[in-house]
């Protein structure tokens, strides 16, 4: 499996099947026990761990249910990706996070604390941080199931605006296939191998064409 700048790839698993596994070594959040992951071509076990901690919210950005925003007001949290190490001022970095949130439609939360959101705008809220860190690869963990039909349009409508503006791959998992369709690649777990099921272009609107392609999973050792 392969997710390159500019695309949107989905994964779609149900409970107890890997799906967080999978998407947490894609994040180079934990190692694989045999095989390679690799960012970049370069294997993520030959990374220091200080060096794969930097990597994590700067070129890459990971999202899930359980970010609590660390008690902070959305505006400081939003940031945080440029606070880490030499970045621009405080007063910059809120205003940037402010036109973050402004960008993806939620401005009006940047006094709030995460337990003040919806699930919605804590959706949106998560993208905001993907739009201020401009990642080269944003992962998402179930953050985009069960909005419903009119949300899942739209938010699949918001996240391929930036990924067409701002270049970065996308790899999300979710149980909900509905919510799959917003990406141009889906795969899914068929007895601990990873099936394409679907690929296109995300300009079709035509049904999806069902491939016959079979990746293993995890990638043995020894394969190129």
């Amino acid at each position: 499996m392969d997710v390159g700048r500019g695309e949107v790839v989905a994964l779609v698993g149900q409970r107890w099947e890997g799906k967080s596994t999978l998407l947490r070594l894609a994040a180079g959040m934990a190692l694989a026990d045999r095989g390679e992951v690799c960012f970049e071509g370069v294997d993520f076990a030959s990374y220091s761990r200080r060096r794969r901690a930097r990597l994590l919210g700067r070129e890459i950005v990971w999202l899930d249910r359980q970010e609590s925003g660390l008690g902070l007001k959305m505006l400081d949290y939003v940031g945080l990706p440029m606070v880490m190490g030499r970045g621009p001022g405080r007063r910059r970095v809120r205003r940037m996070a402010g036109d973050a949130l402004e960008r993806v439609g939620v401005e009006h939360v940047a006094e709030k604390r995460s337990e003040e959101l919806s699930s919605w705008e804590r959706v949106l809220v998560g993208l905001a941080s993907a739009v201020i860190a401009q990642p080269k690869l944003l992962v998402v963990d179930d953050l985009f199931d069960a909005l419903g039909a009119g949300r899942t349009q739209q938010v699949g409508d918001l996240l391929r605006s930036l990924v067409q503006e701002l270049g970065f791959g996308v790899l999300f998992g979710v149980s909900d296939i509905e919510a799959a369709l917003m990406a141009n690649r889906v795969l899914a777990f068929e007895q601990r191998t990873l099936k394409v099921i679907a690929d296109h272009a995300p300009t079709q609107n035509d049904e999806l064409a069902l491939q016959a392609d079979i990746l293993p999973f995890p990638k043995p050792a020894s394969a190129g």
